[in-house]
Formats: C-alpha cells, structure tokens, sequence
C-alpha cells in the first residue's frame, strides 16, 4: 500500500472514530428528548453536534484532498473507485458507511421526536391565545385586530 492510500486508510479511520462518537451523542440526545427536565443535557448535546459537525467536516476535506491526490473524483464515486482498487480500504469503508448510516438515522429520529414537540407547543400556545381571547393579533390585510377587547368606534371631524 502506497503512503497516499496509508493516509487515506489514516483518515477513514479517523472519520469512522468520529462518526461512532457523534452516535453516542445522538444516544445522549435522544436519551434528553424522552426525559423530562433535561433541558441542560439537550443543550449540551446540541453544543457536541456541532462540534463533532466541524470536526467530520475538515475529515470529510482531508478525505477529499487524499483522493485527489490518488487520482479520483473528491466525492463518493471517487471513493467507492478508490476503495475498489485497493481492497485494504474495503473493512474501514464498510464500517463506516454503516455508521454513517445509523448516526443519520438517528438524527432524523431524534428530530422527528423535536418536531412533535415543537407542534404540541405550537398547539398549546395556540390554545392559550384562544382562552384568553387574544386571537389573532392581525387580520387578512395586515391591520392590527384587537381580538375582545371592545368594538371600535368611527369619529367623525367635524
């Protein structure tokens, strides 16, 4: 194997590390979603995200630039490529397109559960804004509507 195949074999190890990290801190994410008052872990989590997102994207540059420098396209048909003519890619690649797959799927999870919580929210809020007579704070055409608050009254000047 030559030295740029040594380094792109380096770096694929490294983003699969990576990867498997950023799973955990889906796990620990999901984990706040589901438990009340863990508004802190939730936020931590999100601060770790995107952490490890900066991170899998200077890999993700390294990666390209290694390719190019064998020779390939800098994207996932370069890689496939590369990984094909050397076989001592293939366990590292399979790994982490595993991982790569199960950390997406986890994201969209947890983001499905953050979306249900925001349109209960929203429910909510709507509801509240109901009771308490507060509407609508605008109509159709843009003009402020004061909900209840009492009818209007034309002057004339005169």
């Amino acid at each position: 194997m030559n030295n740029a195949v040594l380094q792109l074999q380096k770096c694929l190890e490294r983003e699969a590390d990576l990867v498997q990290a950023f799973i955990v801190i889906l796990d620990a994410e999901a984990q706040a979603l589901t438990e009340a008052g863990t508004t802190d872990a939730l936020s931590h989590s999100t601060e770790e995200k995107n952490r490890y997102a900066d991170k899998l994207a200077m890999v993700a540059d390294e990666r390209q630039m290694l390719l190019a420098q064998l020779g390939y396209e800098e994207n996932k048909t370069g890689l496939d490529a590369a990984v094909n003519d050397h076989s001592g890619l293939n366990a590292i690649y399979q790994a982490l397109l595993e991982n790569v797959q199960k950390a997406s799927d986890m994201n969209a999870a947890n983001g499905r559960i953050i979306d249900t919580f925001l349109e209960h929210n929203q429910q909510a809020l709507d509801t509240l804004r109901s009771l308490s007579g507060a509407g609508n704070l605008y109509d159709a055409s843009g003009r402020t509507h004061r909900g209840h608050q009492g009818a209007t009254t034309s002057f004339k000047a005169g």
